[in-house]
């Protein structure tokens, strides 16, 4: 019996994954990526979830397995989800060196397999911090040393794909919503929604514009495995995740206040934005990823609805 979830792939992607001749091995499985393929990989593949599911994750949590410890069975073939990547936030009292060798172990487990001839296809999500790396930006340090790890691994997963003629698909994610969401306090969207669910304010701190753009998770996992089934591609395809609207911090509050009207939100408060303030943009290119939504004829959640299905998720949890 197929269990409930928050997300689902398109009935006919479901079809499609079920008949797959091919286990699916999700790395990263206690984070938000992992969680949400998980529950989209149980809802297509139903009562045979557990025979052709392995989650690969750092915390020994039934079922899910130690991702470096583990080795993919003889003569089978996988798509890999690869979402284990360390933040260095996760990671407290380590230097940087050897922040930068648990991930490099990390990439390097994972590429074995590829050498290995078993991976038919990888999602390799990347994040929008490789600009902060490419461009030379001063945003922030973290996000720079974490954008020059992150484009590391862009190019070593795009080199071992290509020598084993295994396609590659790689996202760069700039702001996601949706179910399984993990910090409710970091990411502004679930921050407004979390105030407004218990009904306080939405405060918002920053005192100079923030903007942003949002990408439904479900939306963005359906795009990454069609591409890898269809092969639209026989290499690498690497775009930026960016959804159909941008908005500015204080329209975002007022937007979750409209939509969640429900649960009568209060007011909106903010701090004076400074008069010198620069603006914080953190924006994906949007070009490429439409080009390939229209060629898979794919409908996308708008921002409204992507904040009541992130609203219904964490509804669930308080």
């Amino acid at each position: 019996m197929v269990m409930c979830s928050f997300l689902s792939f398109s009935p006919n992607l479901a079809v499609r994954l079920r008949a797959a001749q091919c286990n699916y091995v999700v790395t990263g499985a206690n984070g938000w990526l992992g969680s949400a393929t998980l529950a989209m990989l149980r809802q297509a593949l139903g009562d045979a979830f557990d025979a052709r599911v392995t989650a690969l994750g750092s915390r020994h949590v039934h079922p899910v397995q130690a991702l470096l410890q583990w080795q993919p069975p003889q003569g089978q073939a996988l798509i890999v989800f690869h979402y284990a990547f360390l933040t260095k936030d996760k990671v407290n009292g380590i230097s940087t060196s050897e922040y930068i060798e648990r991930n490099a172990a990390i990439s390097s487990k994972v590429r074995g397999w590829i050498d290995a001839g078993q991976v038919r296809g990888v999602v390799l999500p990347s994040s929008g911090a490789v600009y902060d790396h490419l461009l030379h930006k001063n945003r922030d340090p973290a996000a720079v040393l974490y954008g020059r790890l992150k484009y590391q691994d862009e190019l070593d997963f795009t080199n071992t794909c290509a020598a084993y003629d295994t396609s590659v698909v790689i996202p760069r994610v700039f702001n996601l919503s949706g179910p399984y969401i993990n910090k409710f306090d970091s990411y502004a969207l679930a921050s407004f929604i979390q105030q407004v669910l218990l009904g306080k304010p939405i405060a918002i701190q920053a005192q100079k514009p923030v903007i942003r753009s949002y990408y439904f998770i479900g939306d963005l996992i359906e795009l990454c495995v069609q591409l890898l089934l269809n092969k639209v591609t026989p290499g690498t395809v690497c775009f930026d995740t960016a959804g159909g609207e941008i908005v500015e911090l204080g329209e975002l509050a007022q937007r979750v206040s409209s939509v969640l009207v429900e649960y009568k939100p209060q007011a909106v408060v903010r701090l004076p934005i400074q008069d010198d303030a620069v603006a914080d943009r953190y924006v994906g290119n949007r070009e490429q990823i439409s080009a390939l939504e229209k060629s898979l004829c794919m409908q996308l959640r708008s921002l409204d609805q992507q904040i009541t299905l992130t609203a219904r998720y964490m509804q669930s949890l308080l």
